[in-house]
């Protein structure tokens, strides 16, 4: 590089210009008018007496004007001090730089010919070529977690190359307070005198537009030991559609049956998006295809994809969008677990030996219409009377209905609240033969109360036909399959009396009575089952709806929704797998398998009872599976990227101005020049202030040398006319 190094080389041929004032010089010399004047006598014996004088005088002004050309075309030029060149005056020459570059997968999103991942890689390459050899570099990927690529290592041209031909973005979010505290840190570790740190990413809206304070004391922080720069490779264009959410929405989990899936996609865009597709797929095989006609930009849509469920055990089902700029979303993942038989034990409050006299019967006309085999029957129903529950045991069953019981000793509410716990399903309805404040003492276990609400009192409606129902919580795996029923439908279904109630904590109203808000159906997450507490009855007393179309729906949902099991639920890339194992499993170590198909042996640990495996870090969506021992199952995760995201769009101009306000940061766009704020950054200022104003200085000095050698020059002739003027006057009167 040399001591100096030029922002504008091409301003260097300016430096040709200093040849003007010596061409002028010369052609002055050559130039000669005569011309007659008495006085030029003097004048030139004057010249010729001071001759010698005369030219040091005159190279000098040249000297001076050439000077000042030449500083001037300098300055233009914008030189700059290198590391190289500071040395001679102090100052240390070493520069160490961090660059931490955003992987997340917004920086996958296509804009035009090359992604914004590919842009800000060349921005990278940008930065490399600005060090010397054996400079200290530091690369990281910013995602939910930040990945050290190289640390404090010295500069090697084909090394850094290598490592960036190597990247790529990753499926995750951006968790910026946790990759800022990571970079900070590093900028720290760097063993140079001089530090710069690169932020180099999209400046994605849900990211940078409000920043937590958290991340604003880390970028200040970090200014405090280095120079920040903020690279951002983002664009105006944040066209993306996204499935944000994808799960089982209704249908009876039994082989054969026809399970209804709803897809989500939203419309990250500002454009609306027009027929899109999506394809519902089973184990890989496309079952089924609808098209949304019309998606408004910034708005969801939902789509209902149906399949049929022919394979007992874990089922594979995928949403998938066509291409789009940015395809990291398009697809969303499910696991639809089909037992053998869902074991249900219905436990009855009141029965009775006659035909839909007892609390049980419109429950199990409703389960199992047909009365298969209980051998061949999806939904195997055991019912009993209540005084026969402390005989059984609670985990033969997936789930438990109480309809109507009396009472409840301790110990069995201690079984109940222990088999919810490790994963069972509990359904309590009411009637007149619960008396609040006793079953509200018998359902508690110390100060936790079984319930997701305390009961208080026995109410009326005040229409002697009922009043209907209404969803509390749409959305809910519960209530969306009654948001798709006709009002009229649900209207139909009236109570007329239920039991008043008050949410304990963890509890959430999930049906309400009309015209209150007073729950009609609660739910609470006990470890790793659920509660849900209907206020009125499972026959006739209190409600018609056990003989509405609704009934049976609304009970099967609620079967399907508490049989569900553990890894049904979706994960999130990066957020830990926690998987209970089936106890036939004896193995110390199991083997969890990715989506690419590598296998990652796993320690078996003890959890709540029971053992289980953790997987801390998923870094891929798709299906991770659990395997075991020959004869026992696999168990099946669905890992899904997280949709947030999936907003693509930058902040850019005064929006990003405006968002990192205030900040110790040079903020540069795609379209600024890199290298040159770089080096107007690096070691020692730039020269062309000083340059330019010792132009002018040497310009002002030329001025005044030139007016006072004339002026002196103008004296001395005027005292050399006067000398001669009086000699002749003497020569005169000596004559006379």
């Amino acid at each position: 590089m040399g001591f100096l190094d030029f922002l504008y080389k091409p301003m260097l041929w300016g430096a040709l210009a200093v040849a003007v004032p010596i061409l002028i010089h010369l052609l002055n010399r050559y130039r000669h008018k005569q011309i007659d004047w008495a006085a030029m006598e003097l004048l030139r014996r004057a010249l010729v007496i001071r001759a010698r004088q005369i030219r040091i005088e005159d190279i000098l002004i040249l000297i001076l004007r050439c000077l000042a050309v030449l500083l001037l075309a300098l300055a233009m030029a914008r030189p700059t001090l290198t590391a190289s060149g500071a040395r001679w005056f102090g100052a240390e020459s070493q520069v160490g730089v961090v660059i931490a570059l955003d992987a997340s997968y917004s920086m996958a999103h296509r804009p035009g010919v090359n992604t914004r991942f590919e842009r800000a890689t060349a921005r990278v390459r940008q930065v490399l070529k600005t060090l010397d050899p054996g400079n200290p570099v530091s690369l990281v990927l910013m995602g939910s977690y930040p990945r050290i690529l190289l640390r404090d290592v010295g500069y090697d041209e084909a090394r850094l190359e290598k490592v960036l031909a190597e990247t790529a973005p990753v499926p995750e979010r951006l968790n910026l307070e946790l990759c800022l505290e990571e970079v900070e840190k590093l900028v720290r570790e760097l063993r140079a005198p001089m530090r710069e740190c690169y932020l180099v990413t999209d400046a994605q809206e849900t990211t940078w537009q409000e920043l937590s304070e958290k991340a604003k004391i880390a970028l200040r922080e970090m200014s405090q030991v280095a120079k920040v720069f903020y690279l951002s490779v983002g664009a105006e264009s944040g066209e993306n559609l996204a499935i944000t959410n994808f799960a089982l929405a209704s249908g009876t989990l039994r082989k054969g049956a026809i399970a209804r899936y709803v897809a989500e996609v939203h419309n990250f865009g500002r454009q609306a998006q027009e027929r899109v597709g999506v394809t519902l797929t089973l184990e890989g095989k496309a079952v089924d295809q609808r098209v949304l006609d019309r998606i408004p930009a910034g708005e969801s849509r939902s789509i209902a994809l149906f399949a049929r469920l022919d394979a007992v055990g874990n089922n594979r089902l995928g949403a998938q969008l066509g291409p789009d700029p940015l395809t990291t979303d398009n697809a969303r993942y499910a696991v639809t677990h089909v037992p053998e038989q869902v074991r249900i034990l219905a436990v009855d409050g009141a029965p009775s030996d006659e035909p839909y006299k007892s609390e049980t019967d419109y429950l199990l006309t409703a389960l199992s219409p047909r009365r298969a085999a209980a051998s061949t029957a999806s939904l195997g129903v055991k019912v009993i009377p209540w005084l026969a529950l402390p005989a059984q045991r609670l985990s033969d069953y997936q789930l438990v209905i109480l309809a109507n019981v009396p009472d409840i000793r301790k110990d069995q509410a201690a079984a109940l609240h222990a088999y919810v716990q490790q994963g069972g399903g509990l359904i309590v309805f009411l009637g007149d033969k619960i008396i609040p404040r006793l079953f509200n003492a018998r359902m508690a276990l110390g100060e936790k109360s079984l319930l997701p609400a305390r009961l208080t009192a026995s109410a009326i409606t005040k229409d002697p036909v009922g009043v209907p129902m209404l969803v509390a919580m749409p959305g809910h795996p519960v209530c969306s399959v009654l948001e798709g029923l006709p009002v009229e439908l649900l209207n139909a279904a009236r109570f007329t009396q239920y039991i008043r109630s008050e949410l304990v904590e963890g509890g959430r109203v999930l049906l309400k009575i009309a015209g209150t808000d007073d729950a009609l159906l609660a739910e609470k997450s006990l470890g790793r089952g659920r509660v849900l507490l209907f206020t009125s009855t499972a026959d006739r007393d209190w409600t018609d709806l056990v003989v509405n179309p609704v009934y049976p729906i609304l009970l099967h949902q609620m079967v399907t929704y508490l049989s569900r099991q553990e890894h049904e639920r979706s994960f999130t890339v990066g957020e830990p797998i926690n998987l209970t194992l089936p106890r036939a499993n004896l193995q110390a170590n199991v083997l969890l398998r990715d989506p690419t198909g590598k296998d990652y042996p796993l320690q078996v640990a003890e959890r709540e009872g029971h053992k289980a495996i953790r997987y801390e870090r998923p870094e891929l969506p798709g299906f991770y599976e659990a395997r075991f021992a020959a004869g026992v199952p696999p168990i099946v995760a669905a890992v899904n990227v997280d949709s947030t995201e999936s907003n693509v769009r930058s902040l850019v101009g005064a929006a990003l101005g405006k968002a990192l306000a205030g900040l110790p940061m040079r903020v540069l766009t795609w379209d600024e020049d890199l290298a040159l704020a770089i080096k107007t950054g690096r070691v020692g200022h730039e020269l062309w202030r000083v340059l330019m104003m010792a132009a002018l200085a040497f310009l002002a000095l030329e001025s005044f040398l030139a007016w006072y050698f004339s002026r002196r020059m103008t004296g001395a002739a005027a005292r050399e006319a006067t000398k001669e003027e009086l000699l002749g006057t003497r020569a005169a009167e000596v004559k006379t």
